[in-house]
C-alpha cells in the first residue's frame, strides 16, 4: 500500500528528525491541534523537553500551526527573542485561524499573527522596534499587504503625527483608489490628511466620493471622515449623497435608534447657508419612521444640534424644534444614551 504525504507534511518530517521520539510525538501533537495543547501542563511538558534554541527555531516552522504555537510560547518565556523571530518570518504569508477572543476566530498570515500576539495581545516591542517594523512595512509597501491589518492600527494611532517619509508612499496608495483597504482607505485618508498639503484636497475629495456610497449611513467613514473634518470641498459630498442616497426614502428615528444621526453631525459642522439648508431638507423635508416607543426625528436632531453648536449658529432651527419636541421623549432619549455611552 502506498502512503501519500502532502508537501506539508514532508517539510514537518524534514524539520522534525533533528528531535528525539518524545519530542516528535508532541510535535505530532501540535500539528493536529488537540485541545490538550492549550492547557497549563501541556505547555510546562514543552518547556521542560525543548530548549530556548528550540523554541525559536520551531517559531520558524514551515507548518504554521507549529510556529504560532511555539512563538506564543517564546513570548511568554523569552520575549525578547520574538522580535527577532518576527522580522525572520516578515514575509511569512502562510495563513492561519487564530483565536482573537472568546468568541472570534479569524484567519491571518503567519506574520500578522506574530503581530498580533506580540502587539495587541503581549506588548514586548519596544518602540525602537515599532517603528523599524513601521519602516519595513510602508516602505515595502507593494510586498507588505498581507500586513495591512498591522498597517490599519498603526496608521490609525500615529495619524496626528505622520512621518514625511511616508509621504510619496501613501499618497501613491491612495491614488490607487482601491476599495477595502485600510478600512475602506478612511484610515490611510485620515493619517494622509494630516499632512495638511493643500495639494491634497482634491485627491481626498476624491476619495470620500468613491467610499462614501459603499456603507450604511449610520456607519459610514467617509461620513465620519468630514464629520471630524469638514473641509468647505467637502460639504458637497454630503449634498451629492443626500440626493441620492436620503431623498425620497424612509430612516428610522425613534428613542432608541437615529439611523442619520452621523450624517446630521456632519451637516451640523458647516456653520454656513448651505449647512443650514441641507439640515433643513433633515427637519422638514425626510420621511422617518419608529421601531421603538416613540416617533421622534425632531427631538434626535434637536439633542444633537444642542450637542454639536456650541455657537449657536443654527439657533433658528434649534428655536423651532424645542417649540415641536416632547420633554418625556427627550428624557428617554437622554437617558438611554447615557445607559449606552
Amino acid at each position: 500500500m502506498k502512503i501519500l504525504l502532502t508537501p506539508m507534511s514532508c517539510l514537518f518530517l524534514l524539520t522534525s528528525c533533528k528531535y528525539n521520539t518524545e519530542q516528535k510525538a508532541l510535535l505530532s501533537k501540535i500539528e493536529n491541534s488537540k485541545s490538550e495543547i492549550f492547557e497549563e501542563n501541556f505547555e510546562n511538558v514543552i518547556t521542560e523537553t525543548f530548549a530556548k534554541d528550540d523554541l525559536a527555531e520551531l517559531s520558524s516552522n514551515q507548518n504554521a500551526k507549529i510556529a504560532i504555537y511555539f512563538y506564543e510560547i517564546l513570548l511568554k518565556r523569552y520575549p525578547t527573542e520574538a522580535y527577532h523571530i518576527f522580522l525572520k518570518n516578515i514575509n511569512n504569508t502562510e495563513k492561519i485561524v487564530i483565536s482573537t477572543s472568546y468568541d472570534t476566530l479569524q484567519e491571518m498570515t503567519v506574520s500578522e499573527a506574530m503581530l498580533y500576539y506580540a502587539t495587541l495581545k503581549n506588548n514586548v516591542f519596544s518602540q525602537k522596534q515599532l517603528d523599524v517594523i513601521s519602516d519595513k512595512i510602508i516602505l515595502d509597501l507593494d510586498n507588505k499587504k498581507h500586513l495591512s491589518g498591522h498597517l490599519t492600527l498603526y496608521l490609525d494611532n500615529n495619524k496626528e503625527n505622520p512621518k514625511p517619509k511616508y509621504y510619496s508612499i501613501l499618497r501613491a496608495e491612495i491614488q490607487k483608489k482601491i476599495p477595502d483597504n485600510y478600512y475602506n482607505n478612511i484610515t490611510l485618508l485620515t493619517y494622509f490628511s494630516n499632512y495638511n498639503k493643500p495639494e491634497d484636497v482634491k485627491l481626498i475629495t476624491e476619495c470620500l466620493e468613491n467610499s462614501i456610497y459603499r456603507e450604511p449611513t449610520y456607519f459610514n467613514s467617509a461620513i465620519e471622515f468630514i464629520n471630524h473634518s469638514p473641509k468647505p470641498e467637502y460639504f458637497k459630498i454630503l449634498e451629492n449623497y443626500y440626493d441620492r442616497k436620503i431623498n425620497g426614502k424612509k430612516f428610522r428615528a425613534d428613542d432608541i435608534f437615529f439611523e442619520l444621526e452621523l450624517f446630521t453631525k456632519a451637516v451640523s459642522k458647516y456653520k454656513n447657508e448651505e449647512g443650514k439648508k441641507l439640515l433643513d431638507k433633515l427637519i422638514k423635508k425626510t420621511s422617518y419612521f419608529s421601531e421603538g416607543s416613540f416617533l421622534a426625528p425632531n427631538e434626535q436632531i434637536f439633542l444633537i444640534l444642542e450637542s454639536e453648536d456650541k455657537t449657536n449658529f443654527f439657533s433658528d432651527e434649534k428655536t423651532i424644534l424645542s417649540k415641536q419636541i416632547n420633554k418625556t421623549v427627550i428624557d428617554t432619549i437622554k437617558n438611554y444614551n447615557k445607559r449606552w455611552n
